[in-house]
């Protein structure tokens, strides 16, 4: 017969776990290892996919402005470019330090702006600008800045290929294929002769005659009748000026004056410039 005493007793209160269910809340309990492992795995997934999708951001961005950066140098180079003028020789319609925009789409007409390399020794040291540096360079290059116009010009393109251009009639006005034109709305010198100085030149193939609009103090193809390099080869035409946009004050259109409109075709162009004493009668 066994002693109640000798007997073991359950000495766990009602409800308490016993040893192996009290192991398995503990491994069941929150804040485990194996949780912490689980919530460390999904934490560090969170920031792997954080840290994945902020580097495939940066990524595009750069893309971007690569993409931004390359259509902005083919459209300097092909389509549209901006200028900085550093002369008033094309006072009063653009004025010193002047931005302006250049189309290299088209052929140039009659009275049209344009803008251009230098043919040799035209721009003076007074008004030649600096050259630009590195920096400067390829940012002019992208189109992010203006051309400095360092060894640029801005002229009216006044005699196209075969024209017979003469300064001046009786009446102080230029005639182009002996039409006389009255450009008093648009040169500096309102009420005065088209130019201060007289010439007679018939303008060669792929090539074109220049006069500034502050036509007495332009340096531009009539102070070079001595030479050649009275008529720009069309090849050194970087393109045609239509707008100023820079300062906000004087942003405009450039039009084609109409003085031009009655001027007929020339003859056909010879291969090299004729420049001619200017004919008498004239003033």
């Amino acid at each position: 017969m066994t002693n109640p005493s000798d007997r073991e007793v359950d000495t766990s209160a009602p409800g308490t776990p016993t040893a192996g269910t009290a192991d398995a809340a503990v491994a069941d309990a929150p804040g485990t290892d194996e949780q912490t492992d689980q919530r460390t795995h999904v934490h560090d997934e969170s920031t792997s996919s954080r840290l994945g999708a902020a580097g495939r951001f940066a990524r595009e961005m750069v893309v971007i402005v690569v993409i931004a950066l390359v259509a902005s140098a083919l459209l300097r180079a092909f389509v549209i470019q901006a200028f900085f003028v550093p002369s008033g020789s094309m006072l009063p319609e653009i004025k010193l330090n002047d931005r302006i925009l250049v189309s290299r789409i088209g052929d140039v007409q009659r009275g049209e702006v344009v803008v251009f390399e230098d043919p040799g020794g035209w721009i003076p040291s007074t008004e030649q600008a600096p050259p630009p540096g590195t920096v400067r360079k390829a940012f002019e290059f992208i189109g992010v800045l203006p051309a400095s116009g360092h060894e640029h010009l801005v002229k009216r393109a006044i005699g196209l290929p075969g024209d017979h251009v003469v300064c001046c009639d009786d009446q102080g006005k230029l005639t182009i294929n002996g039409v006389a034109v009255d450009e008093s709305d648009f040169l500096r010198q309102n009420g005065q002769g088209a130019d201060n100085i007289d010439f007679n030149v018939t303008v060669p193939k792929d090539s074109i005659f220049v006069l500034g609009d502050n036509r007495y103090v332009s340096g531009d193809s009539s102070r070079h009748l001595s030479a050649q390099d009275a008529f720009i080869p069309m090849d050194l035409v970087t393109g045609r000026a239509f707008a100023v946009v820079w300062p906000s004050g004087d942003a405009h259109v450039l039009h084609v004056p109409d003085a031009y409109d009655d001027v007929p075709a020339g003859d056909t162009p010879p291969d090299k410039g004729v420049i001619k004493s200017p004919p008498p009668g004239g003033r």
